[in-house]
């Protein structure tokens, strides 16, 4: 037992004395020092008067340490101040009933205790203090306290149904969801609230699966609530209870139905987008196919007079006028790749696909890229074994594989890594969605990675118009892409691109599959030997300069000329001529009558004669796709003196 403040005695436990007989004081010293509970006495001062056993045992106090002592010293520091109102209460009689709150242990940890208070009064009614019944919050009491916290703070409505289909367990929201109080839902039949009602498949409901957006909450004033529920079981002492969660899903049920509208609007938006895009780069195309075609005759001119001026100034041994035709030249064959470039973008560029891995594209090439890249920059090839086959021209694979590397290089000036992919893939209509020129079927795919810079959405929109770049003046001609982009429709594949600034760029190309075989690559045929034939060749270009360069590159190598400006005019000169006509060589592109229509017409006069096609410009009249037909030689424009010459020989060698 404790001992009372100030006595020399044994410590007492209790309050102090009171009068009455010593067997009752004795009496009550027992029954609070064997109690189980907590118990202990507090003067006005907050001083602790009396500790029991049990007090001792909770707090671990012992009533030595702690009589004496303020009681502040069990008390969180931010519910000191209540003890002063609580003693203002009892003054006036009350008596606290067991209320929860937190107290300190000897140790330092904090108790969750359950606390009730008296007024302690002496023998003649004053105020001296005030008695505290303390005891440990059990377990089953903070389960029982958290279940119920839970169960109002949990956002979903909570019912708790008995096996006779009425609830007996609702909390705050259940009322909110369904707008009766606690006491109206209490004993309400569940299947006049929710249909369907709980009674169908327990099995699937007891492992929580929902009703789903079709079951309803009948609210009180009749309305229906679409609902989601899921129900487990829960056995208690008086029997099986169904908890069911019942959730509010009206916001969900608008926002599913607002996102299948702004997701058709945006797939429809997104398909107008890319048919746009499409169109402005179709319209691109054969505005860049036009110029590249009167670019080329141009630069066949000024290369050619570049030739001529640089073989008389050598004859003469002006070694300086020699030099400025040179430069003159370089500058031609920089303009004719540029129209190369423009033709590839525009799908007019002349093509020779054959089927081919392009597994040995890429190891072909990589060589040639690590140099192109830098040491600074990782290439990591990824080739996926015994891919298909695809049909492509594998020059401008090359091509293809270049520009993207260079571009993926100027996007990382410190370094990174460059990441090229191949791999089989099958388009379904999923992946297809959102790409109207996309057709399902089998492809390969082509993966070109970078760790660069990256690019933002308003220059990927442009990024395949031809001359658009963001690289500073003199870095870049804006070609790149707009080849890459050229070369890939026109092969009938798929292009693609995704990048975040800072985070790089991807590059998804999607060649058809072929179910043929790679085709051998063949090997460049012998040039002709010198002096060899010469013959009567009928020239047909409707560009007055370029008349004026063939006749001249012609007649000076021995051949007779006879030059037209025109179809019309060249059947005339065939019919009219008395000899023999051994080689036609006709521009493409021309007014009055195409170069293809008028071979077809001189081959009946002259059966037997070789037919030699110019253009930088072919597609439209040689062959669907771009492709040239077997049996068709081109002579590809902006061409040289040697390769004009090569050319007309090997005509004359097939007579």
């Amino acid at each position: 037992m404790g001992q009372t403040r100030g006595s020399s005695g044994p410590p007492s436990s209790e309050p102090p004395r009171r009068s009455g007989s010593p067997r009752e004081d004795d009496l009550l010293r027992a029954l609070v020092g064997s109690s189980h509970d907590a118990i202990f006495a507090v003067g006005r001062d907050f001083t602790v008067l009396t500790w029991n056993p049990a007090a001792e045992a909770l707090f671990g106090y012992s009533a030595a340490e702690i009589i004496g002592h303020s009681v502040d010293i069990l008390t969180p520091a931010d519910r000191r101040a209540d003890h002063r109102e609580m003693l203002l209460l009892m003054e006036s009689g009350a008596r606290l009933e067991r209320f929860r709150s937190r107290r300190r242990h000897r140790d330092g940890h904090w108790l969750q205790v359950t606390l009730t208070m008296s007024p302690l009064r002496d023998g003649a009614g004053h105020l001296i203090g005030y008695t505290v019944i303390a005891r440990a919050v059990s377990a089953r009491e903070r389960l029982e306290s958290s279940f119920q916290a839970l169960l109002e703070a949990a956002p979903d409505a909570f019912l708790g149904v008995g096996d006779d289909g009425r609830v007996v367990l609702a909390n705050t929201q259940a009322e909110t969801l369904f707008g009766l109080t606690r006491h109206g839902l209490i004993g309400k039949e569940i299947d006049k609230l929710l249909a369907p009602a709980l009674a169908g498949d327990e099995a699937a409901r007891a492992e929580g699966d929902p009703h789903g957006p079709t079951a309803a909450a009948h609210r009180a004033d009749g309305t229906a609530v679409p609902v989601e529920v899921s129900v487990s079981i829960l056995p208690t002492d008086d029997g099986r209870i169904h908890c069911a969660v019942v959730r509010d899903i009206t916001e969900r049920v608008r926002a599913q139905e607002k996102f299948m509208q702004l997701q058709a609007e945006a797939e429809r938006a997104h398909v107008e987008a890319q048919l746009q895009r499409t169109q402005r780069l179709e319209g691109l195309g054969q505005l860049a196919g036009g110029v590249a075609h009167d670019f080329n005759n141009l630069i066949a001119v000024i290369s050619n007079y570049a030739t001529f001026i640089a073989e008389s100034a050598a004859e003469d041994g002006l070694t300086e006028i020699a030099g400025d035709a040179a430069q003159i030249t370089k500058a031609a064959q920089r303009g004719a790749e540029l129209t190369h470039q423009l033709l590839a973008f525009a799908r007019r560029e002349v093509v020779r696909p054959r089927p081919l891995s392009l597994n040995e594209v890429v190891t072909d090439v990589e060589q040639m890229l690590r140099r192109s890249i830098g040491e600074h920059i990782t290439l990591d090839v990824r080739l996926e074994p015994g891919i298909w086959s695809i049909t492509a021209d594998p020059g401008q694979l090359d091509q293809v594989l270049v520009n993207l590397a260079v571009n993926a290089r100027d996007a990382m000036p410190r370094g990174g890594t460059l990441t090229i992919e191949t791999c089989d893939l099958t388009v379904d209509r999923d992946y297809a969605a959102g790409r109207p020129h996309l057709r399902t079927g089998d492809y390969v795919r082509l993966r070109v990675s970078d760790t660069g810079t990256g690019m933002p959405p308003e220059v990927i929109e442009r990024a395949f118009e031809p001359f658009y770049t963001t690289k500073p003046a003199g870095k870049g001609t804006g070609l790149g892409l707009a080849t890459v982009y050229g070369i890939v429709t026109a092969a009938g594949g798929d292009l693609s691109v995704y990048s975040e600034p800072g985070l790089g760029t991807t590059f998804t190309i999607l060649l058809p599959a072929t179910d043929a075989q790679p085709a051998g690559v063949d090997e460049p045929a012998d040039p002709p030997p010198a002096g060899g034939r010469r013959g009567t060749v009928l020239a047909v270009e409707d560009e007055p300069a370029l008349r004026d360069v063939l006749v001249r590159i012609l007649a000076g190598a021995g051949h007779e000329v006879l030059i037209a400006a025109d179809g019309p005019a060249a059947l005339a000169l065939a019919q009219e001529h008395p000899g023999r006509i051994d080689v036609l060589l006709t521009d493409v592109v021309m007014p009055h009558m195409l170069g293809k229509d008028l071979a077809e017409r001189f081959l009946i006069i002259s059966p037997g004669a070789s037919v030699l096609f110019m253009s930088g410009y072919a597609r439209p009249a040689l062959a669907s796709q771009g492709t040239l037909d077997p049996e068709v030689t081109l002579v590809e424009k902006p061409f040289s003196k040697t390769q004009l010459l090569a050319a007309v020989q090997q005509g004359l060698e097939r007579n």
